[in-house]
């Protein structure tokens, strides 16, 4: 089954968020951004998948395949130009006084992420953003994420959008194989020493498909 995500999935979205981001590594951007322990980022990427404004972390924003009633797979689809990476720095900023962060905090996070703005890739018209396309390991090869993805594809048309983007690890092989089998193809992508250094992957990778 395939439905919208609602607020009682945030627990489920956060894990998912954290996984999309390690993709086939064992770290990720979430990971230098609430650089403590486990249970704070999920407890952030939690108050995230619920945070205003509306961004592609927001569960509203999310599909979810269920399996035997739970939820299994999951992915963000989003219009670039509404509720982009504007508004998640945003609903971030709301995260963040919610939780107490200080000024020494936020100056601390903006030198950990120095590293992983140098593979900040530029916009490029797309309109349609996919993102946090995670299925979990035990429901894996059972076409969860392929039907999440023609769902949300679907979704794009249906918004009249012309082209989506999905940003992945360069080196994730399978993501990258998943999404080429589904019309998408390899644009651009951005590589940096300092970015290796912090995530153990060159950089991000860009893959577009006309709708």
């Amino acid at each position: 089954k395939i439905r919208a995500a609602t607020w009682e999935d945030a627990n489920f979205l956060a894990q998912a968020m954290l996984s999309a981001s390690r993709g086939h590594l064992g770290r990720g951007v979430w990971d230098l951004i609430v650089d403590t322990d486990e249970a704070s980022r999920l407890e952030y990427l939690r108050r995230l998948a619920v945070a205003e404004p509306l961004s592609p972390c927001h569960y509203q924003n999310h599909l979810v395949a269920e399996v035997d009633g739970h939820p299994s797979a999951t992915l963000s689809g989003f219009d670039v130009r509404n509720s982009g990476w504007a508004a998640v720095g945003q609903a971030m900023s709301n995260v963040q006084k919610d939780l107490g962060w200080t000024e020494a905090d936020l100056v601390a996070l903006r030198q950990r992420l120095v590293p992983a703005w140098t593979c900040f890739l530029p916009e490029i018209g797309a309109d349609w953003g996919i993102e946090n396309v995670v299925t979990l390991p035990e429901h894996r090869r059972r076409g969860l994420a392929n039907a999440l993805l023609n769902a949300i594809i679907k979704e794009g048309v249906e918004r009249k959008c012309k082209l989506a983007q999905i940003t992945i690890l360069i080196g994730n092989d399978a993501a990258q194989a998943t999404y080429e089998k589904l019309g998408f193809r390899v644009f651009d992508e951005k590589r940096s020493p300092k970015f290796a250094s912090v995530l153990s992957a060159p950089g991000f990778r860009r893959l577009v498909r006309d709708l």
